[in-house]
């Protein structure tokens, strides 16, 4: 967290939403006060957990007032039951509802890339579509929530389905983590994600991914921050600072993908950075 806020000051970050276990929270707000909001992992660590250790838990988190939730659903968690509308997290969420948290944040999917070599085997993974469809059921059964899509909601490649998700559902919201995914799959469709931005800059929230680890060096920090502000403020073309072992070079280019800045206005930055934030 210290890392974190080391680089927030540098950005003139005022808060930094960040996720952690529900004992270091406390400790965590003695030292950096508002700086710090948290957002709580509804989770399990293997599939025979029971629901009520899940439940438990999550009313830790809401005893120490966290207002945000989160349901990470990546692929690689169905082997522990972690589906985005399992019947346990359809009642924390109904149980998280009811103490007044009103923010769901939501992993669904992954890369496409992941798709043709870690999830190549549909039966146990699903295919891309498939995730989305219990996403699609929570933001049905909880409508009076706000739905946020990490990661660019799992599909920076299909800037079409994100809309297609934004003009259904009036509650949902993307943000714009995962640095090395989100520069690798947006910066080739710039323009496409141009136009999404623009049409809905009210829904759209600033995330980097971050995770903090003592041997990280700053520069680690800091190269995140530079790509996330150079895509999204400008039209820099060049090369990325992150390697990225997910991307395939072609035959004697470069061995980090092309960074393509979409060049959003000002106003759609404000909005982006921080007052869509602020309002929720």
């Amino acid at each position: 967290a210290e890392t974190m806020l080391e680089v927030a000051s540098e950005f003139s970050i005022h808060r930094t939403v960040t996720m952690c276990p529900a004992d270091d929270i406390e400790p965590l707000r003695e030292r950096f006060g508002d700086q710090l909001a948290f957002n709580a992992m509804v989770n399990k660590k293997t599939l025979d957990e029971s629901d009520d250790l899940a439940y438990q838990t999550l009313d830790r988190f809401l005893e120490l007032g966290v207002k945000v939730i989160k349901l990470w659903s990546a692929p690689r968690g169905r082997e522990r039951g972690l589906f985005v509308d399992a019947p346990w997290r359809i009642e924390a969420v109904k149980r998280a509802r009811s103490a007044g948290v009103r923010l769901v944040m939501v992993h669904v999917a992954d890369p496409d890339a992941w798709f043709r070599t870690v999830y190549t085997d549909s039966t146990k993974f699903g295919t891309k579509p498939d995730q989305y469809v219990g996403l699609e059921r929570m933001m049905n059964l909880f409508p009076d929530m706000t739905w946020i899509g990490a990661h660019m909601a799992g599909d920076a490649e299909h800037p079409d389905h994100l809309q297609a998700l934004l003009e259904k559902y009036p509650q949902f919201y993307i943000d714009t983590s995962a640095t090395k995914w989100v520069v690798r799959e947006v910066s080739p469709r710039a323009e496409a994600h141009h136009h999404l931005l623009t049409h809905f800059p009210d829904r759209f929230l600033f995330g980097s991914d971050l995770v903090t680890r003592h041997q990280l060096v700053r520069e680690h920090y800091v190269s995140r921050y530079w790509c996330q502000r150079t895509l999204w403020e400008s039209t820099w073309t060049g090369l990325s600072p992150i390697a990225d072992a997910d991307y395939t070079p072609p035959e004697g280019g470069p061995s980090t993908p092309i960074l393509q800045g979409v060049g959003l206005s000002d106003e759609v930055l404000d909005m982006v950075y921080f007052r869509n934030a602020q309002r929720l």
